[in-house]
Order: C-alpha cells, then structure tokens, then sequence
C-alpha cells in the first residue's frame, strides 16, 4: 500500500534506548573532575544540542581546544558501549508495519555517520529505511542544515513529511524544514520540556505508532 506519507527518524533515544549509556559516561567524566554526578532525572532535565551547552549547564569550563578533546574521550568510551542498549521497546515492530505500508522513511541523526550506519546494521534495521544520514564529526551539533538537504533530496515533493524525535531540537529542525514533528518523552529529554515546543507528545511506541496511524 502506497501512502502520501513520508517519515524522518531522531536515532539516539527516539529508537535505540541508550539514554544510560549516555548517563554513565558523563558521570565517569564529572567524577573525573570533581563535579556532580548526575541520574537519569537531572540528565533529562540538563540534555541539550549543540552538546557543548550540557556540558557547561553540567560545570565544565574549556576551550575550543579542549572541547575537541573532551568530544574524541567522550566517542572513544562510546564506541565500547553503544550497541549494548535495547531498541525502544515495541519499535522495531513499528518500523516493520510503517515500512510494509509503503512508507518511506530516513534517519537523520547528529551521530556522527559511521557509528550511526554501524548502530543500524546491528540493530537489523538497515532494510527498513530508504537511507541513514549522521553528520560528519563527533561534536554532535545541529543537524539542521543536514536535515534540509535530505529532505529537499528525498521528500521535498511528498504530501506530508513528519520528523520524530525526542529532543527540542529536533522540533528546531522540523520548524527549518516547514513539517510536522511528533515527539516522544521516553527518550533523552523530559515531557515537559517537549510540550513547550507547541508539537504533540508521546509518551510510548504504542501511542507514537496510532498518531502515525491517523495520517496515512
């Protein structure tokens, strides 16, 4: 079944469950330099792109220069865990039934690509999208500019495109990109500070998949 819609997918958190990958690591770090550890509330609480602004919410202070450093440590201790996680429960199923519907969909993914195209394959998940953007460093910026490309490239011509997420910039991005967002706060930041973006909320795969469901 051909339907009009179209779907840009967030990778970390919004499919892959690795919010305590990303909890662990920074707590090493903090620990490491005598400040706060920080749980799974505070951190929700804290996340934010460009990732530089969370870590200064969290204390650090650093130059360009040590930022660079800090990002190459923080992917070094990430590369030995990221594909420990679990996908978010109920999600592969999801991505299944939205692909044999005839639903495109992409992932664009401040991950930096490799690691991201690496996540996906072992995830089993690689067949059910049309492609997989991440971005080319490991500082994890905006992917705004990034979005726009693929999407003038795979669905500037679709009826409807909606980007799911689970952070407020991915509501950023689908504002840039004049689209629809669905947001789900099971992820990396709190409901309600997705529910401040104006965009509707999910708090589970069950209640994301019956939205999706309404606009095919």
């Amino acid at each position: 079944m051909k339907t009009s819609l179209s779907l840009i997918w967030d990778w970390n958190g919004t499919i892959v469950d690795d919010a305590p990958v990303f909890i662990r690591i920074m707590n090493e770090f903090l620990e490491e330099r005598g400040l706060p550890l920080i749980d799974a509330k505070k951190y929700r609480e804290f996340f934010t792109f460009p990732v530089k602004n969370y870590y200064k919410l969290l204390g650090f202070q650093f130059s360009k220069k040590s930022f660079d450093e800090l990002s190459l440590e923080f992917i070094k201790r990430y590369k030995e865990e990221m594909l420990k996680p679990s996908l978010v429960r109920e999600m592969k199923g999801l991505l299944t039934r939205l692909h044999f519907s005839g639903i495109p969909q992409i992932v664009v993914s401040a991950q930096e690509n490799k690691l991201l195209n690496k996540a996906v394959n072992h995830y089993g998940l690689k067949s059910l999208f049309i492609d997989t953007y991440g971005i080319q460093n490991y500082k994890a910026a905006s992917k705004i500019k990034m979005a726009k490309e693929v999407f003038d490239k795979h669905f500037k011509n679709h009826k409807k495109t909606i980007l799911i997420g689970d952070t407020e910039h991915d509501a950023e991005v689908a504002i840039n990109l004049n689209i629809d967002c669905f947001l789900v706060s099971y992820g990396h930041c709190t409901h309600k500070r997705l529910k401040r973006t104006g965009f509707p909320v999910f708090k589970s795969v069950s209640e994301l998949g019956r939205a999706i469901q309404k606009n095919l």
